[in-house]
Order: C-alpha cells, then sequence, then structure tokens
C-alpha cells in the first residue's frame, strides 16, 4: 500500500520526463557557452606563456564543476518554464484540469524531479566546489613553480617571472625539448648579455635537481647598449642556469575552504561563503516553485515563450540580489541574523503572491462560470 503511494503517478512520469529532457538540452547549451569562454581564456595564458598548455584539460574539467552548480538551478527553472508553456500552449493544461488536476497534483510532479537534484546541488556545493576550487589553485601553483622553459610558445618572446629574462626560440624539434634558433636577453650589473645559439636543450642536474639551458654552435655578446665596448664570446657548448621561480603561496581562497571550516568560523567572508553555499539548494527550490505560478496563463495563444521573458528577467534580478547581498555580508552592512535570506524572503513572497492571484482569479472564473 505503501509502495503505491510512493510510487508516481502517470501524470508525474510524463512531466518529469518532459521537463528533464528540455533540462538537459539547456544546461548543454549554457554549459558549452561557460566552458567555451573558459577555454578561450585559458588558451590565451598558455599562448602567453603564464601556463604550461599540459593543465588546460584538469583545468576546464575542474572550471566545469563550478559552472555546473550556477547552472542547475536555472535550467530547471527555464526547463519548467518552457514545459510549462508548452502545455498550456497545446491546451493540455486545460484538459488536466477538466480532469481534476489541481496545483497539488502539478507541484507533487515537480517535487519529484526536484527533489534528486537539490541532493546533487547541495553534494557539489558543499563538497565538490570547494575540492574543484582547492584543485584549480593547487594546479596554478604547481605551474606557476615550474621552469620558465615549460610551456613557452615558438616564435613568441616570453619574460621570466623570476629573474626577467627574454627567451625566444625559432622553433621545437624531437620530443619537444630540442629547441632551434635560441635568443636569450638578460640584463646584469656589467650590463646587458646577449646569447644566440642554432639550438638547445634542456638538462636537469640528478644531484641538486637545477635545470639548465645547454645551448650549441652560438655566440654571448655582453656590453652597454649604445657603447662600442662589446665582449663576444663564440661557443660551441654553454650551459644556462634557468632560475625555478620561488612558488606561490597558497591564495587561501574562500570559495575553496572545506564547508566544515566556514561552520566553525566567526569571521564575516567566511560566513558570507557559508550562506552563498546554503543559498543555491534554496534558490533551486524556490525557482522550481515560482515556474508554476508564473507560468500560468488563461490565453493559449501567448504561446510557448510568453512567460520566458518574465522568467529571465526576475531570475537576473534574483541573481544579481543574491550577489549584492553576499557583498554586504561579508562587508558588515547587513546583520549576521539576516545574512541572504532577505533575498529568499522576496522570491517567496513573489511566489506567494502570484499563486493567491492565481487561485483569486480561478475562483472568479468559476462563479461566472456558474452564474452563466
Amino acid at each position: 500500500m505503501l509502495g503505491g503511494r510512493l510510487r508516481p503517478s502517470i501524470l508525474t512520469r510524463y512531466m518529469v520526463r518532459e521537463v528533464l529532457l528540455t533540462q538537459a538540452a539547456v544546461t548543454l547549451v549554457l554549459l558549452l557557452i561557460i566552458v567555451g569562454g573558459t577555454v578561450a581564456r585559458m588558451l590565451r595564458e598558455a599562448a602567453e606563456g603564464r601556463i604550461p598548455a599540459d593543465v588546460l584539460l584538469p583545468m576546464v574539467a575542474l572550471g566545469s564543476v563550478r559552472g555546473l552548480i550556477l547552472l542547475l538551478p536555472v535550467s530547471l527553472f527555464l526547463a519548467l518554464m518552457l514545459s510549462l508553456g508548452r502545455l498550456y500552449k497545446d491546451s493540455e493544461m486545460a484538459a488536466m484540469k477538466a480532469c481534476g488536476v489541481g496545483p497539488e497534483q502539478i507541484y507533487s510532479a515537480i517535487v519529484w524531479m526536484t527533489a534528486p537534484l537539490v541532493v546533487l546541488l547541495t553534494v557539489l556545493v558543499f563538497w565538490g566546489s570547494p575540492l574543484a576550487s582547492q584543485g584549480i589553485d593547487q594546479i596554478r601553483i604547481d605551474a606557476e613553480q615550474r621552469s620558465d622553459l615549460v610551456g613557452i610558445a615558438p616564435g613568441r618572446f616570453t619574460e621570466s617571472r623570476a629573474t626577467g629574462q627574454v627567451f625566444f626560440i625559432e622553433g621545437l624539434a624531437g620530443d619537444g625539448n630540442a629547441m632551434r634558433g635560441v635568443f636569450i636577453r638578460s640584463r646584469g650589473p656589467e650590463g646587458d648579455e646577449v646569447v644566440t645559439a642554432r639550438r638547445g636543450e634542456t638538462r636537469v642536474d640528478p644531484l641538486t635537481g637545477q635545470r639548465y639551458l645547454v645551448l650549441h654552435d652560438g655566440y654571448r655578446y655582453r656590453g652597454e647598449p649604445g657603447s662600442q665596448e662589446f665582449h663576444i664570446l663564440a661557443f660551441e657548448t654553454h650551459g644556462v642556469r634557468v632560475p625555478d621561480p620561488t612558488g606561490s603561496a597558497r591564495r587561501g581562497k574562500v570559495d575553496s575552504l572545506p564547508t566544515s571550516e566556514l561552520w566553525r568560523s566567526t569571521s564575516l567572508s567566511h560566513r558570507a561563503e557559508l550562506h552563498w553555499r546554503i543559498a543555491m539548494p534554496v534558490s533551486m527550490v524556490l525557482l522550481a516553485a515560482l515556474a508554476l505560478p508564473l507560468s500560468h496563463t488563461n490565453n493559449p495563444r501567448s504561446g510557448r515563450y510568453g512567460k520566458l521573458t518574465a522568467a529571465i528577467g526576475v531570475y537576473i534580478l534574483y541573481a544579481n540580489f543574491l550577489i549584492l547581498s553576499k557583498s554586504w555580508f561579508a562587508s558588515g552592512q547587513t546583520p549576521a541574523w539576516l545574512g541572504m535570506w532577505w533575498v529568499h524572503g522576496l522570491l517567496l513572497a513573489l511566489i506567494l503572491v502570484l499563486l493567491w492571484r492565481q487561485r483569486g482569479i480561478g475562483r472568479r472564473r468559476g462563479r461566472r462560470e456558474a452564474l452563466a
């Protein structure tokens, strides 16, 4: 008996299938847009030599996890608006009402599709997002600690982050360790020094682990620019020490801190981050509840996208108020007891007003039909 009560009805299964297929399409499109922008930015950084090319894939993968957290609430909201709009347009909602299906049954179907997504989003926000942020930070730190020659692009001048040396190579050969057409410019107490070589390769001292650039068949020029006194040295083999950057200290970003640490902290920035993480699953629940009264229409000719503009406008206002409230909370402008909850309260008030208005319109319409 209990199993029959917990089993979703035919209407619920129909709506869940309709909404989830639409949400999958919406999420995929939005995720491709976000990932495309991230990939473009990272490719630019790799081309400029700021990050090695071999870290692009893990950074994009971890960044996609963080992007998915922001997309799940809005993709579910848009999917519900599109699906409910189609039901109104095709008069399926009118047929459901004629069969005695009310808002309670519709909300029951919405709960069936929203509950597992809320659980998934909660896991991603409280555990997945901090781990992804930590992974991105660690990859960037490891990349900064690697040699300046790692990730150097042929045909582009690259400046060392540690010493200010300028490197240039015409191309790579073999497995990528051998270089041709090497140019190095450095500045020291004795003036500028320019080293050119026909070819070069990187080697690591097995005892100290220090990296060296071993050059072959080249020249070394040393002197002051504008002066006629230059020392020119031709060499067959010449080793240039490549200093490793000292590395960056861990950034300690708030979004990479574990949720358990945020719970124990009294810092305003930490409390604001905790409220932000709580806001993600709460926003999904509220946006799912908003979709039904916001999509309501008595004019099927308005089309599937009739209320989509209003939905996007409400979401933009809600998302911006969340960002603003987080900033106010972190800076101490909002009382600690209020936090970011006032933004959710505004959206909840809008939901209740729309439900009251929808129910009032339905009652007036029913009385008119009874009098007729």
